[in-house]
């Protein structure tokens, strides 16, 4: 976190100033600080502020005595140029010298009145790293899009960051909470079942729930998290630092993928600053949670730091006889024998298990459309607490190995096991009968578990050819997943919907797949990101090989199917002085289809292409940035029905995508923070052999829009009251592949309410307490349909209760 903090120092007796005090040790940020040619957009102001900003751009230590910085202002600088270039520009006409002590630290200096000169006092500074935490709404780096520590304001692709700040000051409780306020991002098509993980999300009209024919893309710390069927991660959101969000194909960098973009999930991170906290939450249903979040430096020396995340949550939910407990815990190691070296070891677990079904959705009729026997309360259970269960867990541990040469070579390597095992029966809506209140209902049961192996292996060069600045990155990843699924279905008893009938023996449903499977991938990957002046250039390629093996346990059957594709990215970008950026892109994406059609020829990978262009914005010297942006998305092989074999599939789908997305992260002022949104979507089957040609792909909206705005009181009497207040809007969206019927659309509102106990009593130092509603006037909806049985209600009024102690 980048601020300025003022020392005493009761031996020297005078105050020093810290400038943009971080996380890491800044001595690591040094070296690649001078590096010329760096963009510098820093306003005239006052001279300490002028310095925070420059250590945050540039990386550099910088330290002063109080007494050389009092009362000056600086001229600003903008402009491409070298760190000591743009340090030179800032003191022009202060009267303040700067010296050299090291690579990329510098002391400031100035004669005092009587001719007596302060010693310098240099402390630690580093700018904002792209996994590391941010002031604030508006993040400035990011890794997600290039693999490499880029500005987001230099990165030709729609990128958006929510930050730590946020989820806190929103009491993101999932995934979808914290991406809520995320333009081009539906969440919550799952409706009040996505509160068990974060599932329903889609990019820019792809992933969710698989209508779309591609399957949602999840990372985490840049490595992704497969498995098989029903086992999604569903992690925590606070565990993370940070959520990405890249817009559009990535398969460049990341392999198969769709094409409507990835979530990165960026965990915390160690640290030598002491990290201390522990939350109380309890609220509505019964809440109650527990969460710690502990580190700090272990050897005294910023060598050795730790951390750890944990939390352990009991409640239930807004459906009936459901049940939710999680227990989740990352511990995590950073160790530094040098400056130069660092291995960060991380690590894993979190169980879920309840009673109810991740997964309840109901008919149109009696939730969206009429019935004539009523209408069905948001709290029904299709299912029942004698059948339905739900235990899963995750397991993972990683490391992150960097070792930089020197200022122009850096290697990296990031690996990554994780288990997955999930044990879930329930009930599920099968067709509602004539007389439209009697449900037939199947039983469903499955145990699938899952191992990943990732590895992904980096070396960047950084280096001039004349006036080009170049950042090369090649790779080579490997992933491996083997996979075991065993399902069972059965028809289960009837369910009156409006006299229900509970308690009732059910026997386990016979066994219909047993699956062993197997799926590697191998991807090489190039990308030289130039600079030139205010030009940037982005040019990336990568081949991919990707081979799935399956064994039918029922018949001993096995299959195999090869693959590979290679695809493309190529982007420019403008960086003005005033800190506009004009951008263009184009991106490619390839997943692989499972199957094979009537002839048994095995599918193709479905393939993907984007065309972006739009326009960001960050003011000079400020911590906003402002993005609009237009693309269009192509998805071809989708799998459709062949009109001639029935219960086999041909490849002639296509899907388009295009639309306007416009977001904003400001922060305003000291204690104000606030973001918008705005998306278009124009989302259409343009191919298929179904009836869903020419259609709009369900639970779709074409309207979207959202604005959050928060802001803590600085002085006087209410010094520490904070808050903030929300609106989410959400177009209609169709409920069936057809088109025959509309959901409509909803706006709910969002609000929180906090208080710096410390300016009661200076006892309560660090005790924060907060209340937070989710859909404040209790707006009943129903959030998405999928088909005519599968509506889901939307989550009614939440309300969270926090009590926060740091120190």
């Amino acid at each position: 976190m980048l601020r300025a903090v003022l020392l005493s120092s009761a031996m020297a007796g005078v105050a020093t100033v810290g400038i943009g005090v971080a996380a890491a040790p800044a001595k690591a940020a040094g070296p690649a600080a001078q590096v010329a040619g760096q963009r510098f957009d820093i306003a005239p102001q006052g001279l300490v502020t002028a310095l925070n900003a420059f250590s945050a751009v540039s990386g550099w230590e910088v330290g002063f005595p109080a007494e050389v910085a009092r009362g000056l202002s600086s001229p600003g600088v903008s402009g491409t140029m070298s760190a000591d270039d743009a340090l030179r520009r800032l003191l022009s006409g202060t009267g303040v010298s700067f010296q050299m002590t090291g690579p990329g630290r510098a002391v400031l200096s100035r004669p005092q009145t009587g001719g007596m000169v302060l010693d310098p006092v240099t402390v630690q500074g580093s700018r904002e790293r792209a996994t590391g935490p941010v002031q604030g709404y508006a993040a400035r780096q990011s890794a997600t899009a290039t693999k490499t520590d880029t500005p987001i304001l230099e990165t030709p692709q729609s990128i958006t960051v929510v930050t730590r700040d946020q989820m806190d000051a929103q009491a993101a409780q999932n995934l979808a909470d914290a991406l809520n306020y995320t333009s081009g991002v539906t969440t919550g098509r799952n409706g009040e079942s996505s509160s068990f993980g974060g599932d329903g999300i889609s990019v820019r009209g792809f992933g969710g729930d698989g209508t779309t024919g591609v399957s949602f893309n999840e990372y985490l710390d840049g490595l992704r998290l497969k498995g098989s069927g029903y086992l999604t991660s569903g992690i925590d959101p606070y565990l993370f630092e940070r959520v990405e969000v890249l817009k559009g194909p990535a398969s460049v960098l990341f392999g198969q993928a769709g094409p409507g973009g990835l979530v990165n999930m960026v965990t915390k991170q160690p640290s030598p600053d002491a990290k201390r906290e522990v939350l109380l939450q309890t609220g509505s249903n019964g809440r109650k949670q527990g969460a710690l979040d502990i580190g700090g430096d272990v050897t005294g020396d910023g060598r050795l730091a730790y951390r750890f995340a944990g939390l352990a949550l009991d409640t239930d939910t807004q459906t009936d006889f459901t049940e939710r407990r999680r227990l989740a815990a990352a511990p995590s190691l950073t160790w530094r024998p040098t400056d130069d070296t660092s291995l960060t070891v991380i690590g894993l677990y979190q169980r879920d298990n309840f009673d109810g079904s991740p997964l309840n959705f109901l008919p149109a009729q009696g939730t969206l459309l009429p019935n004539p026997n009523g209408k069905l309360p948001t709290s029904f259970f299709m299912g029942d607490p004698n059948f339905n269960d739900w235990d899963r867990k995750t397991m993972s541990v990683g490391y992150r190995f960097e070792h930089r040469f020197d200022e122009h070579w850096t290697v990296r390597q990031n690996a990554r096991y994780l288990h997955n095992d999930l044990s879930y029966k329930g009930l599920y809506a099968a067709g509602l009968q004539a007389d439209l209140r009697t449900m037939r209902r199947s039983a469903f049961s499955l145990s699938e578990r899952a191992s990943d192996l990732t590895v992904d292996n980096q070396i960047q060069a950084t280096f001039d050819t004349g006036p080009l600045r170049h950042t090369v990155l090649a790779g080579v990843d490997h992933q491996r997943l083997k996979s075991d699924t065993v399902r069972g279905l059965a028809a289960a008893p009837t369910l009156n919907l409006f006299n229900p009938v509970y308690g009732l023996s059910i026997a386990d449903p016979p066994i219909y797949q047993s699956t062993a499977t197997r799926i590697t991938q191998t991807g090489v990957y190039g990308q030289d990101q130039i600079k030139w002046g205010g030009l940037v250039l982005l040019l990336g390629g990568r081949q991919d090989w990707a081979e799935t093996q399956q064994r039918n346990r029922l018949t001993q059957a096995g299959t195999a199917q090869q693959d590979d594709a290679f695809t493309g990215r190529v982007g420019a970008l403008y960086l003005f002085d005033n800190g506009l950026a004009p951008y263009a892109s184009y991106s490619e994406s390839f997943e692989p289809a499972a199957g094979s059609d009537f002839s048994g020829k095995p599918f193709e990978p479905t393939t993907g292409q984007q065309y972006e262009a739009g326009l960001k914005y960050q003011p000079p010297g400020s911590g906003s940035l402002i993005t609009l942006s237009a693309f269009h998305i192509t998805q071809q092989n989708v799998t459709t029905p062949d009109p001639l074999h029935t219960n086999f599939n041909v490849q002639t789908g296509e899907i388009r995508s295009r639309g306007i997305e416009a977001e904003a992260r400001v922060s305003l002022a000291e204690g104000l923070n606030a973001v918008a949104s705005y998306t278009w979507l124009d989302a259409e089957v343009t191919k298929s052999n179904d009836v869903n040609r020419g259609k709009r792909p369900v639970a779709v909206p074409t309207h979207s829009a959202s604005a959050w705005g928060d802001y803590t009181v600085q002085d006087g009497p209410l010094a520490g009251l904070g808050g903030g207040v929300g609106v989410r809007y959400v177009g209609f969206t169709y409920g069936d592949p057809v088109n025959s019927f509309k959901v409509p659309s909803h706006t709910l509102v969002d609000a929180a309410l906090r208080y710096d106990l410390s300016h009661l009593h200076p006892h309560l130092q660090g005790v924060q307490a907060a209340v937070n509603a989710t859909n404040l006037f209790d707006k009943e909806h129903v959030s998405a349909c999928t088909r005519a049985t599968n509506c889901y209600y939307g989550l009614r009024r939440t309300v969270i209760g926090s009590l926060k102690y740091s120190w």
